[in-house]
């Protein structure tokens, strides 16, 4: 963050404030410097270019510029490139027609001024973030790639003169693929393939708006990439390919929108105790994290000084005048056609989109779902009215912190563990129970889902690698991506439930070959939208139904070699599956799957120690048990055996309202199996007969979930 002449660096998880440097000159743009440490390269207001090494507090002048009249300030396009295989810095000024590099340590490269071999402007600047190549932007959409050392044309990347371009406002790079992403400043969207330099191919391309692009950024823990608009609004873009080698990929077909819903600009500045500005600020950049799941906007300049509050007053009353006149055209319409002008109205900075949404909600809670337009002019004059007498005109005092979050799985969301990995989040199971001898004893191996690769990560050397490769589409061609993964440590199986497109989610079954006697290695992928291990050894899986109507138990006998369980040679495989139901094939006890039908529809299951009990979780209504008594039991007909899911007291616990249970991990004591639950709410310790023994109070944050 920026305070006038000072730069200040703080903690992205807590906020806390790190250092400090004063450096005599407000920034006009900076960036952290790719080669590690603490080092920030600014461009200050008065041409300078400084290094500012915030864990020595040290600044020094890289470059100063010649003549003293070149001065710049916040609207001012200053472009500078940073790569990780040198220490050098390569800047220049909007359409100028030579680009300068400097070294970026004391005592490094001098500076100096590099020609094109194209007598073209120069709209941008980038460095490849694994490459030594330095992308040049020219004006007319063209974009060459260029040696940082010899500076020599290694490729160009131009498209046919069908699509105008007028130059690249942003440049993003993928963080393991050969894709570059560049956004034009004539609102389209372009992504190309160079993991061949003879021959770069351009893999996708889509119309973002009639508005120029000023920021693209890769959002690597969600695999979705972000474009902001010169009138500040946000797009999020899912990439897609299709894997079929009878036709090409259609590059039309690569982008697709994520579905995410809208920054309201107003609510995120008054959250937390935040104040609102007005008039409202357009979003002006965006800076994405490269590891965690944190991302940022700045906000352009508003008016600031002695005249501040006449030209928010002045702003007001001519947005009152617009509203005057939207609602009067708006006489005799229907409702939506209202709600549709005065949300453009919204997002104009006008009217504050959460204002309105509020008003519809307490309408429509009172059973009012026809507005009028006198309430809503009497709603909206009073709202403009009172932003006219009591809203902040100034600089931003706050930098939001924001985070792309799934409401279906929030804890995976979270920002905290997640910098161990560039691709996924890491954590281990949580433990809520402290052992007798306090100590606790971290696998050699963590397991995590890198996309469709399941991969294994070292604790103790820090080194990763993938231990399977998962198909990434389903039999349907569809494609697969990952919701969630267990791992049974006693039966050393994985379970990956797998979100798919357009088609039924899949659940796959992979074994951890440890045994030189097992069968050959062997995936089988079950129809389902969950799965869960039972029993104290975990020789039993569940998954649950699609439709969420039931589930399937599957069995497997416990191998001979395992004395922890008492395991006799007798009638054993030795941990051999069964290669069409992947149970443990066994010539004395043959046991075919079951099928158990529930009597309202589930949303979550999950693993239990207990013997043949699954807990499951009823959406906006109860967690409970269920017996599912596989010992005794033989299916007597096609459809199963009925399990109850009635909310009983002292049997199941009662969910608040919008309570998703996110976590459940049990622990054996003295007194038995206990279990913590964590949901979006509270935390919670539990008996084996699901009676709370322990509850969080309060909630010790404002995030969701309260991750405190």
């Amino acid at each position: 963050m920026i305070f006038e002449v000072a730069t200040t660096e703080f903690d992205a998880l807590t906020g806390c404030k790190l250092s400090a440097i004063d450096i005599g000159a407000p920034v006009v743009r900076m960036e952290y410097s790719p080669a590690g440490g603490h080092i920030v390269i600014a461009v200050l207001e008065d041409g300078t270019i400084r290094s500012c090494d915030f864990d020595t507090e040290h600044t020094f002048v890289l470059y100063s510029p010649e003549k003293r009249v070149e001065r710049v300030n916040a609207d001012t396009e200053v472009h500078i490139a940073l790569t990780p295989l040198q220490p050098v810095v390569f800047f220049g000024f909007h359409r100028r027609m030579s680009v300068t590099a400097v070294g970026t340590v004391e005592g490094g490269r001098a500076p100096t001024k590099i020609k094109p071999d194209l007598k073209k402007p120069v709209v941008n600047l980038a460095c490849h973030p694994r490459s030594p190549l330095l992308y040049v932007a020219y004006a007319d959409g063209l974009v060459r790639a260029y040696n940082i050392q010899t500076f020599a044309v290694h490729y160009t990347l131009q498209i046919d003169n069908s699509i105008k371009l007028v130059g690249a406002g942003a440049f993003a790079f993928h963080p393991t693929l050969e894709w570059v992403f560049i956004g034009d400043r004539r609102g389209t969207l372009l992504a190309w393939d160079v993991s061949v330099q003879a021959r770069p191919n351009m893999i996708g391309i889509t119309h973002v708006g009639s508005n120029p692009i000023v920021a693209v950024a890769w959002h690597s823990l969600r695999q979705f990439l972000i474009t902001l608009s010169k009138d500040g609004s946000l797009h999020v873009w899912r990439t897609h390919i299709i894997i079929n080698s009878n036709r090409p990929p259609m590059r039309a077909n690569f982008f697709e929108p994520a579905g995410i819903e809208s920054i309201d600009i107003a609510k995120i500045l008054s959250q937390n105790g935040g104040e609102t500005i007005y008039p409202l600020p357009r979003i002006k950049d965006l800076l994405v994290h490269p590891k965690l799941n944190l991302s940022t906007v700045l906000f352009s300049n508003v008016a600031t000084g002695d005249d501040s509050k006449g030209r928010s007053v002045s702003f007001s009353r001519e947005a009152r005048k617009q509203l005057f006149a939207v609602l009067q055209s708006a006489r005799g319409s229907p409702g939506a056609v209202l709600k549709e002008k005065l949300l453009l109205l919204g997002s104009a900075g006008i009217l504050a989109d959460h204002h309105l949404q509020m008003q519809l909600q307490v309408q429509q809670a009172k059973g009012q779902n026809q507005l009028t337009i006198s309430d809503i002019a009497r709603k909206a004059f009073l709202h403009s009215h009172l932003l006219e007498e009591h809203g902040k005109s100034g600089p931003i005092p706050r930098l939001p912190l924001l985070t792309i979050a799934d409401t279906r799985h929030p804890l995976r969301d979270i920002p905290v563990c997640q910098h161990l990995f560039p691709l996924q989040p890491f954590h281990l199971d949580l433990n809520f129970f402290n052992k007798e001898q306090r100590i606790l004893h971290y696998p050699v191996r963590a397991f995590f889902m890198d996309g469709c690769n399941l991969t294994a990560y070292n604790l103790s050397t820090g080194e990763y690698n993938i231990y399977k490769k998962l198909s990434p589409t389903a039999l349907g061609g569809n494609e697969r991506y990952p919701k969630r993964m267990l791992y049974s440590e006693k039966q050393h199986l994985f379970l990956v439930v797998f979100e798919l497109r357009d088609a039924t989610n899949e659940v796959v079954i992979y074994r951890d070959l440890i045994d030189l006697q097992a069968v050959g290695e062997k995936v089988n992928t079950f129809t389902g939208r969950d799965g869960a291990f039972i029993g104290p050894t975990e020789n039993q899986y569940a998954i649950l139904d699609d439709d969420k109507s039931g589930i399937t138990l599957h069995f497997m006998e416990v191998s001979a070699k395992d004395p922890t369980v008492g395991g006799t040679s007798e009638g054993r495989s030795n941990g051999e599956l069964d290669p069409n139901s992947f149970s443990e094939s066994s010539s004395g006890n043959d046991r075919a799957p079951l099928q158990f039908i529930f009597e309202t529809e589930v949303e979550r299951i999950f693993s239990t120690p207990l013997e043949s009990t699954i807990l499951y979780v009823r959406s906006g209504s109860h967690i409970g048990l269920a017996k599912l008594f596989a010992s005794t039991y033989r299916i007597s007909s096609d459809h199963g055996q009925y399990l109850s899911t009635k909310l009983e007291p002292g049997k199941s616990i009662k969910l608040k309202s919008n309570e998703t249970v996110l976590q459940v991990q049990w622990q054996e004591t003295r007194t038995g199996q206990v279990a913590g639950v964590l949901t979006t709410h509270r935390v919670m310790i539990v008996s084996a007969n699901i009676e709370i023994l322990a509850c969080s109070s309060t909630s010790f944050d404002k995030g969701f979930p309260p991750i405190s």
